[in-house]
């Protein structure tokens, strides 16, 4: 079979794979729509299950089912609950109104579960909560008016067999949130959150899960701190502790588990900064006692960072903001090297660069500029970074030197290497603003000389006619030598390259072998 052959059969085999590919995604669409078609019936709130057995009553429930089922008609199932809010002023009898009401509410609540986790469902429950009557029971007191009715916490106890289900839901997570900015009694909380205790690993570690998470330790921070009398109006230790316990007890746990995962690691942030003690100490500790395990993970160097850069959102009692820095550097030290090499770790050394003390960040500087690490470092896809970051923050001029003198022998390797124009960029910059700094201290200003002296290693500079002439570093340019810096010796005269770039012409007849110093006016640097 010719190569003509061959091809006519692969396009036609192609043509038969394309056309069973068609075949399997019309069973697909097919399958789909039975599944849609049951969920609908599944979550389909039955006008007969809620019917009262009053005509005006199901002639309302049946407006809310129909608005359930068609989009478009969404907006008049929340015309009905608008009507029910607040107290009754229209004519007609208020009792028959509020028996309509109370039936209304009753059977949206029985059938809350299966509404949250549809779109239109979910958004019809988000505006019947703030309807619902708050209260610190689900009975009827007429004996203790003190303690009203409920609603709220018959929707809770409702939903609790399948509250974390809501909570992972995309439609079901935002009634979880709105429950959440509903509660208003210590009864309610301890409700919610006893549900929420007990699965709070996996609500950190959802996607969706982690919002309602979030929204119940924003809210309990709220209470407590805004709300001084929240639990001290209701015997405060027992509810109060039991609230706490539910929400941070299993957190304070598994921190690293959480920490590990994309939403956890922002839930741990979120407790480092609203936790009550003794729980915040506690997964302070567990964070600062894990450092080498969760700097080098994809999600946990993130809480490292956040310690990093956020000290004063955390800090205890009797600890400065330095005290966190030190102690993570600590745990990481005789390995900066190596973690500079990783990339999730990298970020965290720069961040301790930038956040510790001169004296500390003498230590780490002492491990970056290792004879053996420096060369490797410089290279590094990571490490690079650490290492411009680290000519950056230099405290003074012997850490700026340190890490001069550590790169100046690898200029070679700088040079075939990607990164290595940033780091010369780096040190050129740092070197002007040393310079500056110290004709400031000086109190002169800060010039060019008109009669500059140069110090720089042997280079060999290059004619455009291909001589080649060596610069050694033997001392500052003469007297004599000056004047082939004059505009008027630069005629007749050979242009000088320096990587690529001409930088200064001399004289064809005085081309020889002299010093320049670029750096300094002593020679010292």
């Amino acid at each position: 079979m010719n190569d003509d052959e061959t091809l006519t059969a692969l396009y036609a085999k192609r043509q038969e794979i394309l056309k069973q590919l068609s075949e399997v995604d019309s069973q697909i669409r097919a399958v789909e729509l039975r599944v849609q078609q049951r969920n609908a019936t599944n979550v389909k709130v039955e006008a007969t299950a809620i019917a009262s057995g009053n005509n005006e009553v199901d002639q309302v429930l049946s407006k809310v089912q129909s608005s359930l089922d068609d989009p478009s008609d969404l907006r008049d199932g929340l015309r009905v609950i608008e009507m029910f809010k607040g107290e009754f002023h229209g004519d007609g009898d208020p009792s028959e109104h509020n028996r309509l009401r109370s039936c209304f509410v009753q059977g949206c609540i029985r059938h809350a579960l299966p509404l949250s986790l549809t779109a239109n469902g979910s958004e019809f429950i988000q505006h019947l909560i703030p309807v619902l009557s708050s209260g610190n029971s689900t009975e009827v007191n007429d004996s203790d008016p003190s303690k009203p009715y409920s609603e709220l916490l018959c929707l809770i106890h409702t939903l609790s067999t399948d509250f974390i289900r809501v909570c992972a839901s995309t439609n079901g997570a935002r009634v979880a949130q709105r429950i959440v900015d509903s509660l208003q009694t210590p009864e309610e909380f301890e409700a919610l959150t006893s549900i929420v205790g007990k699965d709070v690993v996996a609500l950190a570690t959802d996607i969706n899960g982690n919002h309602s998470l979030t929204k119940i330790m924003s809210c309990e921070k709220m209470k407590r701190q805004v709300y001084n009398d929240f639990y001290d109006a209701h015997n405060p230790a027992e509810k109060k502790n039991k609230i706490q316990n539910n929400i941070y007890a299993e957190m304070t746990e598994k921190c690293i588990e959480i920490c590990r995962s994309r939403q956890g690691c922002c839930v741990i942030q979120k407790s480092l900064q609203w936790a009550p003690e003794p729980y915040h100490s506690t997964i302070l500790h567990t964070v600062l006692s894990n450092v080498q395990k969760l700097v080098v993970d994809p999600f946990g160097n993130y809480v490292i960072q956040f310690v990093l850069e956020r000290p004063q959102d955390i800090s205890t009692e009797g600890n400065s903001k330095s005290y966190y820095v030190n102690q993570i550097i600590r745990h990481m030290l005789h390995h900066i090297a190596e973690l500079s090499c990783n990339k999730f770790s990298s970020n965290v050394i720069e961040k301790c660069l930038k956040a510790a003390e001169p004296d500390v960040r003498q230590l780490i500087l002492d491990e970056l500029t290792e004879p053996q690490a420096v060369a490797k470092l410089l290279t590094d896809n990571f490490a690079n970074y650490v290492i411009q970051t680290a000519i950056s923050t230099a405290s003074n001029e012997a850490q700026f030197n340190q890490l001069r003198d550590a790169i100046l022998p690898h200029q070679a390797l700088l040079r075939n290497s990607p990164y290595g124009v940033k780091i010369e960029a780096k040190l050129t910059k740092r070197h002007r603003e040393s310079n500056g700094k110290s004709f400031k201290k000086r109190g002169q200003p800060f010039h060019y000389n008109q009669n500059p002296t140069f110090n720089l290693p042997t280079i060999q500079m290059m004619t455009q006619d291909g001589q080649t002439v060596s610069l050694a570093n033997v001392g500052n340019v003469s007297a004599d030598h000056h004047q082939l810096f004059q505009q008027s010796s630069m005629m007749n005269s050979v242009p000088f390259m320096i990587n690529g770039q001409q930088m200064f012409s001399l004289p064809e007849s005085q081309i020889s072998q002299f010093s320049v110093n670029v750096m300094g006016g002593d020679g010292s640097n």
